[in-house]
């Protein structure tokens, strides 16, 4: 059955709690395309991880709103996507975005660095997305030389950090994380494998600081969730992003 969608920009706007491809099963969709600059083949056991969040707040980690994955089966870019959603989890006033990545036997090949909004605030709702290519980094830790470990975080983007709020990130089992962000604690999932790393969704206390403790926690959640690589040297641990080497330092903790 062939379907018509007639999509008027005001009333999309006005009732974004609505589906904004509105069907019988009460589900919208974000559509678009993956590539990357690269010309180079994927291989062939690539999976496509996209989805869409809710990054009003710079004050907690985005929210998930909805996320797919799915194996190009040997096509190559760009790679159409259709995210679906229920547009009920949808706010006018709220903003949203999408974000992709690439991996391959584990290991990030690429990511998404910059910020594709899409539904609300005139946003559209098909993107095209350009995703960064991720360096390999050399030589791989094992995932286990992490877990059970405590670290102090030291520096923020070469900012530094207030030495009276303090941040951590621990790694108590295997596909968790834990720490303090500066004011809250936070929580989530995590995956570790190659010299890989990369954050799920992660959930935090809702305790109110100074701006100053605030910002800091926000800059440190963010730069966690942007996270795709990472090293260990000496007694640091550096979290790497795609646009930014040593985006984080850590000082490894011991027990007193």
């Amino acid at each position: 059955m062939t379907r018509v969608w007639i999509v008027a920009a005001g009333f999309a706007l006005g009732c974004a709690g609505n589906s904004q491809m509105g069907n019988e099963a009460g589900t919208a969709a974000v559509t678009g395309t993956v590539a990357y600059r690269e010309r180079m083949a994927l291989p062939p056991d690539a999976e496509v991880h996209v989805q869409l969040s809710d990054i009003s707040r710079e004050d907690v980690a985005a929210p998930v709103i909805a996320d797919t994955t799915f194996a190009p089966a040997g096509r190559q870019v760009p790679l159409p996507f259709e995210l679906s959603y229920d547009p009920a989890r949808i706010e006018a006033t709220h903003t949203y975005a999408v974000r992709a990545t690439i991996r391959s036997e584990g290991r990030l090949l690429f990511t998404t660095t910059t910020v594709a909004p899409v539904l609300t605030r005139g946003n559209p709702e098909q993107v095209a997305l350009m995703l960064v290519r991720v360096p390999a980094t050399r030589p791989a830790p094992a995932a286990g030389s992490l877990l059970g470990t405590v670290w102090l975080l030291e520096d923020v983007g070469g900012a530094g950090v207030m030495d009276y709020a303090r941040a951590t990130l621990e790694f108590p089992e295997a596909g968790k994380v834990v720490g303090r962000g500066s004011c809250n604690r936070f929580f989530g999932s995590v995956e570790i494998g190659g010299g890989t790393i990369a954050f799920g969704p992660l959930g935090s206390t809702r305790m109110a600081c100074t701006e100053a403790v605030m910002n800091q926690e926000n800059r440190y959640l963010k730069a966690l969730e942007a996270a795709s690589t990472y090293s260990l040297e000496g007694p640091y641990l550096f979290l790497h992003t795609a646009a930014t080497r040593k985006a984080l330092r850590f000082a490894r903790e011991t027990p007193e």
